[in-house]
């Protein structure tokens, strides 16, 4: 079945379910922009809170866990994927 995803940047004869390589490239971008972002904002919660036990620091830490967690199953499932291709 083909069908047309212009408004997701696929052509007509992708599966609905594929994910072009110029989205994941763009996907993992945004993912590691998130990831530097709260790291900063945690080191700065770190220095004004000067505890790494308080509310702010540990949330904006569990939050940065989730998105480098995403990371690291993104890049596994890749490189996965590139020694099955070859």
């Amino acid at each position: 079945m083909t069908v047309a995803y212009a408004d997701n940047g696929r052509t007509s004869r992708e599966e609905p379910n594929t994910i072009s390589a110029k989205q994941l490239s763009s996907s993992i971008r945004i993912l590691e922009d998130e990831i530097h972002t709260l790291r900063i904002k945690m080191e700065q919660s770190y220095m004004e809170e000067a505890s790494f036990s308080s509310d702010i620091v540990i949330d904006l830490s569990r939050k940065l866990d989730v998105k480098i967690n995403e990371y690291m199953n993104y890049m596994h499932r890749k490189t996965k994927s590139e020694y099955s291709d070859a």
